[in-house]
């Protein structure tokens, strides 16, 4: 039995997942993740992919299910059991997508509020990074990272709410994955990057002796565009959060429906009272990119 933590949670698993930070054995668990028979019900397609595999979704009364041909099938229940069920060989590929959409399946039984977002932390603040795929997101993050800020979350986001109502990211786990032209455009040192499987000319980065435990206000949200005849940086209205955060659901969107909806509807209000959200357009170049994030890192500090 492997013992790690992710979102805030005591994971026990049958199954390696190196990707994930190290737990104590002695924890009382919050999830177990088993490998054995999933008996998927009616599926349907998704707009998920995973190394060009679409994913396909079900449910019955009790569970929820994820199928990628070839890879693996998976069953999530009640929050707190993810059954894994392999048909690749390949040890680091049943990672790759157990830790991804089928983790995400376990966090939103437990109602945690998700999004296809990078997050990191900058002073005493969580900043998250959402937009269409080859927004930035990733990049963006890895600027901050390099210029000194914290990983929170790469890919899937997951934000939680006190009793008075405000957000906060719940730190995943330690690793980016970033593109060769990332890592050239920023200079990161290739010694202290690992290729993942996930694509060709893919690195990730595990900085695992930083990583935060707790969870981080959320203080801002950047939608992320390369749109030049839009405004560099603006503002959005309230009107529109609800609509761009449902776009930036990572999961089946057929999850998105009765009292799923209005929950997500009221979460996204809930943090746009907290958190800034503003539509940015990413700076063209690498160096234009390490300059705003020095900037932006300058004047969170001056205001702290």
């Amino acid at each position: 039995m492997h013992h790690y933590t992710a979102f805030g949670l005591h994971i026990h698993s049958e199954i390696s997942l190196p990707e994930l930070a190290e737990g104590n054995q002695h924890s009382t668990p919050d999830v177990y993740i088993r490998q054995g028979a999933v008996e998927l019900p009616s599926m349907r397609p998704t707009t998920i992919y995973r190394r060009g595999i679409r994913a396909f979704f079900g449910r019955n009364e009790n569970a929820m299910f994820l199928d990628w041909a070839g890879v693996a099938s998976f069953k999530a229940s009640g929050g707190n059991e993810l059954i894994v069920s392999p048909v690749a060989s390949e040890a680091s590929i049943i990672s790759l997508f157990t830790v991804s959409e089928a983790l995400g399946l376990i966090l939103f039984q437990r109602e945690y509020f998700l999004l296809h977002a990078s997050a990191v932390e900058i002073g005493d603040e969580a900043w998250c990074f959402m937009g269409m795929p080859g927004a930035g997101k990733s990049s963006t993050a890895a600027a901050f990272i390099k210029a000194g800020c914290r990983l929170l979350s790469d890919d899937l986001t997951a934000i939680t709410f006190d009793e008075g109502g405000k957000p906060a990211i719940i730190p995943a786990y330690p690793q980016l994955k970033i593109w060769e032209k990332t890592v050239n455009g920023l200079q990161y040192a290739e010694s202290d990057l690992e290729p993942v499987s996930e694509g060709v000319r893919k690195f990730a980065y595990h900085p695992r002796e930083q990583f935060p435990t707790r969870p981080v206000p959320l203080k801002r949200v950047f939608f992320l565009h390369k749109a030049r005849n839009k405004p560099a940086v603006q503002q959005m209205s309230l009107a529109e959060i609800p609509g761009e955060m449902l776009r930036n659901f990572p999961l089946a969107t057929e999850l998105m429906s009765g009292d799923n909806l209005k929950r997500h509807f009221f979460q996204s209000i809930q943090c746009a009272k907290s958190a800034g959200l503003l539509r940015k357009r990413r700076p063209e170049g690498f160096d234009n990119l390490e300059k705003w994030v020095e900037a932006s890192i300058r004047e969170q500090l001056i205001a702290e």
